[in-house]
């Protein structure tokens, strides 16, 4: 009897631990989608903190050391 209690408790708990896991992905599988559309209601969203938002052209990267070298003519 405890035996079977004991086994019982361990696959719930790795039952949960899967759902968990996939939960997680699915997340970030529908956030990376919503990402990719532009949804403006993700600043919105409250499951979701919004670090830094950059507007250029489709390929851009952000790089935090850029040295600046003057221009003269």
């Amino acid at each position: 009897m405890n035996s079977m209690l004991t086994d019982i408790s361990a696959v719930l708990v790795l039952f949960l631990i899967v759902f968990l896991i996939l939960r997680e992905i699915v997340f970030r599988w529908r956030i990376r989608l919503r990402v990719l559309m532009g949804d403006a209601e993700l600043l919105n969203d409250s499951r979701v903190k919004v670090i830094e938002i950059v507007q250029a052209p489709e390929g851009s990267m952000a790089v935090d050391a850029i040295r600046m070298v003057a221009v003269e003519d």
